[in-house]
């Protein structure tokens, strides 16, 4: 079993296969980690496994922006995007529901995700064979702003 490094809870966050661990090693903090901003490529990091579990091509401009957070870029800065891809017809029509978030939750707050800064992802499908919800993170260590 892999423990997220540098996460404050007890018992630690363990990662899944569905989690990635960006972080230097070790994990950057203060200035250095605001200053070496891994947020776009967490961000493309996630699509791909999107687009790698669903079999689809997305690209961020197919999501709609839902959530928005005063951070470090201004007060509305984005947070949290979803999208919708349908996909076959008739019988085999299927819909995907996709979502990538951006997640600091501060040491010691409550929450059932994990304590460490993120790009969260997660996707499920109905329809045609329907597809349970899959919550994945890809970890860096520090986002500009939180949903």
């Amino acid at each position: 079993m892999v423990v997220l490094r540098g996460s404050a809870k007890a018992p630690p966050f363990q990662l899944t296969v569905h989690d990635e661990d960006m972080q230097d090693d070790p994990p950057l903090v203060g200035f250095a980690a605001r200053s070496t901003s891994m947020e776009g490529a967490a961000r493309a990091r996630a699509r791909a496994r999107l687009n790698a579990a669903t079999g689809l091509n997305v690209a961020l401009v197919d999501f709609t922006m839902i959530r928005d957070a005063a951070g470090d870029a201004g007060a509305h800065t984005p947070v949290e995007w979803t999208g919708l891809q349908a996909v076959g017809h008739g019988d085999r029509a299927k819909t995907w529901t996709m979502i990538i978030d951006m997640d600091d939750i501060p040491p010691g707050a409550g929450g059932a995700g994990p304590d460490r800064p993120h790009v969260g992802y997660s996707y499920w499908s109905t329809g045609y064979a329907p597809a349970n919800r899959v919550n994945g993170h890809i970890f860096i260590e520090y986002v500009s702003a939180s949903r």
